[in-house]
């Protein structure tokens, strides 16, 4: 067997180790010197390519990178990906304020430049590097042949361990425990949010880049008394989200069609899904969830 053709067989545990290897190589560095960053964002991405292009040469990473530029989806989309974290995150100081916390200092998101500022670099810097990784490369394949909630769920315990280099190396920055579950709930909803779009990684990228400037600029604002109260309620905001995207969505395929336009007369959506970046999907087959079976479409 050629090594072209061991790859295309195991693309995701290839996907997977070099998103590590590449992510975490830095990692040791600290040793040398501990002010150093414990991990790089760029290594799903980059993993990524280099596995479409074993796969499946330029026309692989074509397929891959073609996902960045899906921008025409309902407007609705782009109101969910840019003010739903900030609703979320909202609320959830909101519930931390109801147990008797001071209030957050409200008034930081009031700052419009500095917010688009770390939006805009959070979309290029951390946003396209990790989520055509996950969300491009790797959830299309996840979905071939089990359901979108199992996709979802297993794609966002692999995404919430990738950070434990700055859990560990800086654990007052984040409360790990709630992080990690905070992490697997988001994992459904951008499940949610790239089937019903059908494949739109910009979407995806600008609720990853929210969900980052909206905690950035909120949770530091907390009382040291109250940080890791408030990190639990963003954990719990996050499930109660997931958990009505699984209700509205279905676990099957987690797809909502806000349009309509494209119902089937079986009634549900009749989903087109992205295209994989490999041989096979650019030469036919779509990735998509055929009603009716378990296994239809990681970022």
């Amino acid at each position: 067997m050629t090594v072209r053709g061991w790859v295309t067989r195991h693309q995701l545990m290839m996907f997977f180790a070099l998103a590590y290897i590449l992510s975490w190589a830095v990692w040791p560095l600290m040793l040398l010197n501990p002010t150093s960053t414990p991990m790089v964002a760029f290594g799903p991405g980059l993993a990524a390519l280099i596995v479409a292009a074993v796969v499946a040469g330029r026309q692989g990473i074509g397929v891959l990178v073609k996902q960045l530029g899906h921008w025409r989806v309902h407007p609705l989309w782009y109101l969910i990906a840019i003010l739903g974290p900030f609703v979320m995150t909202s609320l959830a100081a909101a519930a931390v304020v109801a147990t008797g916390a001071p209030s957050p200092d409200w008034w930081v998101y009031t700052d419009w430049p500095g917010l688009l500022v770390t939006l805009a670099s959070t979309i290029v810097m951390v946003g396209i590097f990790e989520e055509l990784g996950w969300r491009g490369f790797a959830l299309p394949r996840m979905q071939r042949d089990r359901t979108a909630l199992w996709a979802a769920i297993v794609l966002g315990v692999i995404w919430s361990l990738w950070h434990l280099p700055e859990l560990i190396s800086n654990p007052t920055e984040r409360e790990a425990v709630p992080f990690l579950i905070a992490v697997l709930a988001w994992s459904v909803v951008l499940t949610w949010i790239y089937n019903s779009t059908r494949g739109s990684l910009l979407i995806v990228i600008l609720f990853h880049a929210a969900i980052n400037t909206a905690l950035r600029f909120l949770m530091p604002t907390f009382e040291a008394r109250y940080y890791a109260l408030a990190w639990w309620a963003v954990a719990g905001m996050s499930i109660l989200a997931a958990v009505a995207v699984i209700i509205l969505a279905g676990s099957q395929q987690l797809t909502t069609d806000l349009t309509r336009r494209d119902r089937v007369s079986g009634g549900g959506p009749r989903e087109q899904g992205p295209r994989c970046a490999d041989a096979s999907a650019t030469e036919g087959p779509t990735v998509a969830h055929r009603p009716g079976r378990l296994a239809p479409r990681s970022p």
